[in-house]
C-alpha cells in the first residue's frame, strides 16, 4: 500500500508513505516516485543506468502536458512540482487502484482513506446497485461516498492554475469538477479518427502487425531465464505463443483451465498447442466447489466485483502455485483492440440510419416484462435487441432496473445512472472506433478484463503481463482502417454476421498455428456459470448465507431476494433451457453473493466462510 496527499504546499519535501518506490528522481524542480515497471525504456533511455523515476520525469519535464503519455509499463506514479503534483496511473490501470478523497489524500486502500476520516464515511448505495446490475462499480466511485477511484490512463492532479487549465476528453467532454481543488484528467488520449482512402497492403500490415507483436513480447520477458503462458487454445493465446517461440528456446510452462462437463472444452485444443510448440504443459478443470473462494477474492478485492472469467483468472493464478515463472504472458485486451461485436455495431447503425431505432425501443420495451422472461424464442429476440440498441454502454449483464425495484429498500438507489453517449451514425467506420473505445477500451478492457486478470495474479504474486496492450501496437492498430479489423464485404452482410474479426491478427498468424485453432469456430470461451450453483446442497449453504446477513437491515429487501433465490432454486432443477438465459441468473446469483459476502466482511467485519 502507498498513501500520501496531492497539494502543492511544502512540494519539495512531500513524501509518499507505505511500500518503497521502484525508485525516485529529484531535480529540476520536480519530485517523483515511481512504482512498478516500464515495458518501453528501449524508447525512452538516454543511458542504459536510467532509472524508471528518471525516465518518467524526463518524459514529463520534455512535455508536462502529455509526457506521461509516452510510458507504456504496469505503474503508479506520484509527482510533485511547484506549479503541478498529482498521482498517475498506467495506460489501463493493470498497477495499484487508486482512491482519493475531496481533501486530496490518496492511497492505494479505500480502507486507509475511510479509517482515517475525520467524519464518519458510509457506503455509496448507488455504486452497490450499479455492481448489482452490472458485476461493476459506478464509474469514477468506490464503495465509500466522497472516496472516488481512478480509472487507468487518468491522473488525479492539482495546479497553480486551479480550474482555468481546461483538460477535454476524447470521447465525452470536459471531465467533471468533483474533487473540490483536484481534478481528475486523462493523460492517455484515444485516437478517435476514421481512416479513410486506399486500403494499405494486408501482407506489409501483416508483417508489421507481427514485428511490433513479437516486439512487445521482448520488452516483457527482458532476459527471463523461465516463461509461462495462459493458453485457451484460441488465437490470441496462440498467436503469443508462436511470437514467444519465434524469439525464445528456453522452457515455457503453459496454463489452461477448464471445466468438467462441458461440451464446449477448449482444454484438447489448448494441448495440441503445447505439444505444437514445445511447452510444459498444466490444467486445472473447475466443477463449481470453487465458489467457496469466493470469500478470499471479496477479501483481497475489497470490493464487489463479478464477471464471468473471474473465477477463471483465479484457478490460473492460483495453479500456477510457489514454482512460478519468472513472467506469464497473458492474451487479454486483443479482442477489444480490434473491436468488438461487429454485427450489433452494423445492426445498430442500420436500425438508426432506417429510423427504425424508435421500433427497436418499443419492441425491447414490451419483451422486458417479466410474462416474457422464460428463456423462449422472445428472450432470445429481446437479448439481442437490448445488445444491439445499447451497443455503446459495453457488457450488461446483472439485475435489470425493473428488477432492483425488488430488490432494494429504497428504489431510489435503483434507478439508472448512465448517461448514454449520442452513437455516432455518420458511418459504420465512425461508429465502430466510437464503439471500440467507449465500450471496448474504456469498459471492458480498463474496468473488466485486465483489472481482474492483473489483481488475480497479484493476489496470488505472479507476475502477469499483456503484450496485446503494447502501446506501439495499439498506435499502429489506430492507423489502419475499420476493414483491418473487422472484415465484411458490406455493412449489410456484417449485420448478417458475415464478416471476420481480428482480420490483421488471423492474417498473420493463421500460417504459424495448427489447422485446428485456425479452422475451428470460436465456441467455448465461455465460464458456464450456472455450474456454480448446480449443486443442491451447495445452493441450501450459500442461501442460508445470504438470508442471515444483516444487509437487509438497511439495503437489500429480504422478499425480493428470498423470491430470487426461490425461483432460481426451481428453475435450477430444470434441464436445457437457452444458455444466455440461464447464464446471466447464475450471474445475478454471483452479483448478490458478492455483495452479500463483501457486506459481511467490511460492513459487518464478519470473516466470512461456505
Amino acid at each position: 500500500m502507498i498513501y500520501g496527499k496531492i497539494s502543492l504546499k511544502n512540494w519539495s519535501v512531500a513524501c509518499v508513505e507505505g511500500e518503497e518506490p521502484e525508485s525516485f528522481f529529484e531535480g529540476c524542480g520536480l519530485r517523483l516516485f515511481f512504482y512498478g515497471t516500464l515495458y518501453n525504456r528501449d524508447k525512452l533511455r538516454e543511458s542504459p543506468d536510467d532509472s524508471n523515476a528518471k525516465l518518467a520525469a524526463s518524459a514529463y519535464l520534455a512535455d508536462p502536458a502529455h509526457g506521461f503519455a509516452r510510458l507504456d509499463g504496469s505503474f503508479t506514479i506520484v509527482y510533485y512540482s511547484k506549479n503541478e503534483c498529482g498521482v498517475v496511473r498506467d495506460h489501463h490501470g493493470t498497477h495499484y487502484p487508486v482512491y482519493c478523497n475531496k481533501t486530496g489524500d490518496f492511497s492505494t486502500s479505500w480502507q486507509f482513506l475511510a479509517e482515517r476520516s475525520e467524519e464518519p464515511v458510509s457506503y455509496d448505495a448507488f455504486a452497490l446497485s450499479s455492481f448489482l446490475r452490472r458485476g461493476i462499480l459506478q464509474k469514477g466511485r468506490s464503495v465509500m461516498c466522497d472516496i472516488f477511484t481512478l480509472d487507468g490512463g487518468q491522473q488525479f492532479h492539482v495546479s497553480a492554475e486551479g480550474w482555468h487549465k481546461e483538460i477535454r476528453s476524447g470521447l465525452s467532454g470536459r471531465f467533471s469538477k468533483d474533487l473540490h481543488g483536484l481534478e481528475r484528467s486523462r493523460v492517455f488520449e484515444y485516437d478517435s479518427k476514421v481512416r479513410t482512402g486506399k486500403h494499405p497492403d494486408v501482407e506489409s500490415c501483416s508483417r508489421r502487425y507481427g514485428e511490433l507483436h513479437v516486439r512487445a513480447i521482448q520488452r516483457r520477458i527482458g532476459d527471463s531465464r523461465r516463461v509461462g503462458i495462459l493458453l485457451s487454445g484460441g488465437y490470441d493465446s496462440g498467436a503469443n505463443l508462436a511470437a514467444l517461440r519465434s524469439i525464445y528456446d528456453g522452457g515455457i510452462d503453459s496454463y489452461s483451465v477448464g471445466f468438467k462437463g462441458d461440451a464446449w472444452s477448449e482444454l484438447p485444443v489448448a494441448r495440441l498447442m503445447s505439444e505444437t510448440f514445445g511447452t510444459r504443459h498444466h490444467e486445472y478443470e473447475i466443477d463449481g466447489s470453487e465458489i467457496n473462494f469466493l470469500p478470499d477474492i471479496v477479501r483481497f478485492l475489497k470490493e464487489p466485483f463479478v464477471e464471468g472469467g473471474l473465477m477463471v483468472n483465479y484457478c490460473a493464478m492460483r495453479m500456477i502455485g510457489s514454482d512460478k515463472p519468472d513472467v506469464i504472458l497473458g492474451g487479454d485486451g486483443s479482442d477489444q483492440y480490434f473491436g468488438t461485436s461487429g454485427r450489433e455495431v452494423a445492426l445498430h447503425y442500420l436500425a438508426a440510419r432506417m429510423g427504425l431505432r424508435p421500433l427497436l425501443h418499443g419492441l425491447h420495451a414490451l419483451l422486458s416484462c417479466k410474462t416474457f422472461d422464460t428463456g423462449g424464442k422472445l428472450s432470445r429476440l429481446n437479448f439481442q435487441v437490448d445488445k444491439v440498441l445499447h451497443i455503446l454502454e459495453g457488457e450488461r449483464f446483472g439485475f435489470s432496473s425493473s428488477e432492483l425495484r425488488g430488490f432494494l429498500q429504497d428504489e431510489e438507489y435503483g434507478k439508472n445512472p448512465f448517461k448514454p453517449l449520442r452513437a455516432d451514425i455518420r458511418s459504420f467506420e465512425h461508429l465502430y472506433i466510437q464503439h471500440a473505445l467507449a465500450s471496448d477500451l474504456e469498459i471492458v478492457i480498463n474496468r473488466i478484463i485486465l483489472y481482474k486478470a492483473s489483481r488475480m495474479a497479484q493476489m496470488f504474486g505472479n507476475n502477469l503481463v499483456f503484450p496485446f496492450m503494447d502501446l506501439d501496437l495499439y498506435e499502429y492498430l489506430q492507423q489502419l482502417p475499420v476493414s483491418m479489423k473487422c472484415k465484411g464485404d458490406s455493412v449489410w452482410d456484417i449485420a448478417c454476421g458475415r464478416c471476420e474479426s481480428k482480420y490483421l491478427l488471423k492474417h498473420c498468424y493463421k500460417p504459424l498455428l495448427p489447422e485446428a485453432v485456425t479452422a475451428r469456430k470460436k465456441q467455448g470461451g465461455f465460464a458456464p456459470m450456472p455450474l456454480f450453483f448446480r449443486d443442491r446442497v451447495q445452493r441450501d449453504r450459500l442461501k442460508d448465507f445470504i438470508l442471515s446477513s444483516d444487509i437487509y437491515v438497511e439495503y437489500l429487501n429480504r422478499k425480493g431476494v428470498e423470491k430470487f433465490l426461490t425461483d432460481y432454486d426451481r428453475e435450477a432443477s430444470g434441464q436445457g433451457g437457452w444458455f444466455w438465459a440461464r447464464q446471466n441468473k447464475a450471474l445475478q446469483y454471483f452479483n448478490l453473493l458478492t455483495l452479500v459476502t463483501w457486506w459481511e466482511e467490511f460492513m459487518g467485519g464478519r470473516k466470512v466462510s461456505f
